[in-house]
């Protein structure tokens, strides 16, 4: 039977935690704790991929992650977002190749979810990456049919019995009224997707919970229902701007791809940004710094989410500890540009 955690921090004079930290190559502990460390789980036949790849300092063959983007509606998960997931993947490559892990990516484009998963059944690999945006939480249960660990990425679930690694939406949306409201607005319209997803959803719960909390009222006339989709976006607001002339100072928008359709279609009528109507987004996708007015936005900690979600599958892989599913939410900053207009 292999040695557990336990046994191994007996023999080393250390806490189990120690012992946890040091075999997840993690900081906090020094380099001659952890050769000590990885000495003992050798000697005593803790064995796992996680330690020989340690051990061998190769790329260890036994160590493969594979990266899942699934684009299940394509309305979300498009090719305007590529570049916001390259971040991710510059994390998740950076971190693997720190722990000299092997990296495999594969795309799924409005392919049923039941088929992706029976596609990885016989996959040779140690563990799963998988880009959950526009997945629903029922269908990150299909997921342990593998019987492999698996990481979800961009999105979670108060209930899930999955590992998940997302934005902390709420706060973002947080600092996004926080500056309007110091900017001087008080009316504060929303432009929110009419997809939904769960980072959505908390952008929403958000907003109206930091309505509430400035003291400002939440204007349902105010609010507009788009798709998600830089054309599709733009129909809808069209739709909603030739049927009212009256706006409010600013419109808090859920994503930086409906920033852009909203900034274009207001143009079309006339509005100036930030002259007449201030606007602001979320994710700060490369083109938000280039856009016309450059637009103010929330910078997700993409790279950050990547990393980490490699450094959690890796504790799951090597079996540290006791599986307990894990909600971990990295927060974003606030990039301010030109778009949002001091009233």
């Amino acid at each position: 039977m292999a040695s557990r955690i336990a046994d191994i921090a007996k023999e080393a004079e250390v806490s189990p935690s120690t012992v946890s930290v040091a075999l997840n190559n993690k900081s906090g502990v020094s380099d001659e704790v952890r050769q000590k460390i990885v000495s003992i789980a050798v000697k005593l036949g803790y064995k796992n991929a996680f330690i020989n790849g340690q051990i061998n300092g190769q790329i260890n063959e036994n160590v493969t992650i594979r990266f899942l983007k699934i684009a299940k509606h394509g309305h979300i998960i498009n090719e305007r977002h590529n570049a916001f997931i390259a971040e991710y993947l510059d994390g998740i490559e950076m971190e693997a190749k720190k722990r000299k892990y092997k990296l495999e990516v594969s795309f799924y484009d409005q392919v049923p979810i039941k088929e992706i998963v029976a596609a990885q059944r016989k996959a040779e690999v140690s563990g799963f990456i998988v880009l959950g945006t526009e997945l629903d939480d029922h269908e990150l249960i299909f997921f342990s049919e593998l019987n492999k660990p698996a990481v979800f990425i961009d999105t979670y679930f108060h209930f899930s019995v999955c590992d998940c690694i997302d934005m902390n939406n709420v706060d973002g949306v947080f600092k996004s009224i926080q500056y309007l409201y110091n900017c001087g607005h008080r009316s504060i319209g929303l432009i929110k997707s009419s997809y939904k997803t769960r980072n959505f959803t908390m952008r929403e719960f958000g907003f109206r919970e930091a309505m509430e909390y400035f003291s400002l009222p939440v204007q349902e006339k105010f609010i507009i229902s788009a798709d998600p989709t830089f054309d599709g976006s733009i129909q809808d607001m069209d739709k909603y701007l030739s049927r009212n002339s009256s706006l409010p100072t600013t419109f808090f928008c859920m994503s930086d791809i409906m920033s852009y359709s909203f900034i274009k279609v207001l143009r079309n009528y006339n509005f100036s940004v930030p002259n007449d109507i201030s606007i602001i987004g979320f994710d700060d996708l490369p083109s938000s710094s280039l856009s016309e007015p450059p637009l103010t936005t929330i910078r997700v900690s993409a790279r950050e989410i990547g990393r980490r979600a490699i450094e959690k599958l890796s504790g799951r892989i090597a079996n540290l500890s006791e599986y307990i599913p894990e909600n971990i939410l990295i927060s974003g900053k606030l990039m301010i540009r030109d778009s949002v207009k001091k009233i």
